[in-house]
């Protein structure tokens, strides 16, 4: 370990995430132990030390990248915001000899242009290399050492170093994708949002590429987001402490087992079989059961369960006639799924009136850039009035 690194030390972090998810995962750091956890916009603030920092990006269902602040300052002209920059120990992180990339952004800046800043601050931190080493790193955007990042307001500025690398919605257990795939931060926090935590059966009658499926049994056995995953950037870090990571590793408590059952299907046959594959690479094929099925024509094996979904929105996975999917569909859960919670999410407003139930959850949620829908429905045999009163007796 470096020296100068303090591994107890408290420090601000930013984890971001999608638009609506920043309660969820301020839950889920206060939880891991975050402290003066802040909800902001896409993201949420949080102060910890470096075990903090590596637990946030093995544990967190909800973010998509860790960042650690740096410096912040403020600064009139470009010849300030350099000398910030440059003044940074950027060698703390990275050698002379290795790789790096500086992405920015900015709001009613001096600068006219994003690139222009992340130009200067790279400028800088090279500089800074030249006079100690006589030696820069280079620039590699595909796959840098160390990525900064830098966030300009006005005349304030941040930098933060990414210690995630890779954004962290990719767990590492996915071998083949779906053409339409559902973000696996947006299944996680679908499931979170459901409130379901592991007392039933869950069933994703639709399942494409098995995500769902596979967050679901990560969520109720434990398994860590990041379980399956072999990199973060923080590895790449000359302060990396592999002792203070595989700590926190441990600190996983995973089920070997759970006394409920995961059940999958789908009409295409090349959809299954990537779940499939998906499946087995998470190490879960012992506990989801898959098979090649219309929707309308499933049904829970017991009941109460929870039915979640992420059918064709038409936007990337054409379907003829997307309103009759959708009427299957509310037909099929009214029908056949009696007892259980159903949850939909799709970007299509006009398919998902079709379902034609009531739903008691509604939010609003981005799968990616796509702004969707997600929906929660009761389901009960007979109608609605009658199961309102019902409930109002038992209660």
């Amino acid at each position: 370990m470096q020296p100068f690194l303090n591994m107890e030390k408290t420090e601000y972090f930013i984890a971001k995430t999608f638009a609506n998810l920043e309660p969820l995962l301020a839950e889920e750091l206060a939880a891991l132990g975050a402290q003066n956890c802040q909800v902001m916009s896409r993201a949420v603030a949080f102060e910890g030390d470096m075990a903090m920092m590596y637990r946030a990006n093995y544990f967190c269902r909800t973010a998509l990248r860790i960042l650690w602040r740096q410096r912040k300052f403020t600064f009139t002209n470009n010849r300030q915001f350099y000398e910030q920059i440059f003044d940074f120990p950027a060698e703390k992180f990275l050698g002379a000899d290795g790789t790096m990339v500086v992405h920015a952004t900015i709001v009613d800046s001096i600068f006219r242009t994003p690139l222009f800043a992340s130009l200067l601050a790279k400028d800088a931190v090279c500089d800074r290399f030249r006079d100690l080493y006589d030696e820069r790193p280079s620039v590699d955007k595909e796959d840098p050492d160390v990525q900064f990042f830098v966030h300009v307001y006005q005349n304030e500025a941040q930098l933060f170093v990414d210690s995630s690398g890779e954004s962290l919605h990719k767990r590492g257990y996915k071998l083949r994708n779906h053409p339409a795939p559902i973000n696996e931060v947006v299944a996680a926090a679908m499931i979170q949002l459901s409130g379901w935590h592991g007392e039933c059966d869950f069933i994703d009658p639709m399942c494409g590429g098995g995500t769902l499926l596979v967050e679901a049994a990560m969520q109720a056995m434990h398994i860590p987001a990041g379980f399956f995953r072999r990199h973060y950037g923080f590895m790449r870090w000359k302060n990396f402490d592999r002792e203070t990571w595989n700590k926190v590793r441990k600190e996983a408590a995973i089920l070997e087992d759970v006394p409920i059952n995961f059940y999958g299907s789908d009409i295409n046959r090349r959809f299954l079989e990537i779940a499939e594959s998906n499946v087995f690479s998470a190490r879960l094929k012992d506990f989801v059961t898959l098979e090649r099925k219309d929707v309308a024509d499933t049904k829970p094996v017991r009941t109460p369960a929870v039915v979640m979904m992420n059918p064709p929105y038409g936007e990337r996975l054409q379907v003829e006639d997307l309103t009759a999917l959708y009427a299957t569909i509310g037909t099929t859960l009214k029908h056949q799924y009696a007892g259980c919670r159903a949850y939909i999410i799709s970007s299509d407003m006009e398919a998902l009136k079709a379902v034609g139930l009531r739903p008691s959850l509604k939010k609003t949620l981005y799968n990616g850039p796509i702004e969707c829908r997600f929906l929660g429905y009761e389901l009960f045999a007979g109608d609605q009035k009658a199961h309102a009163i019902n409930k109002k007796t038992q209660s």
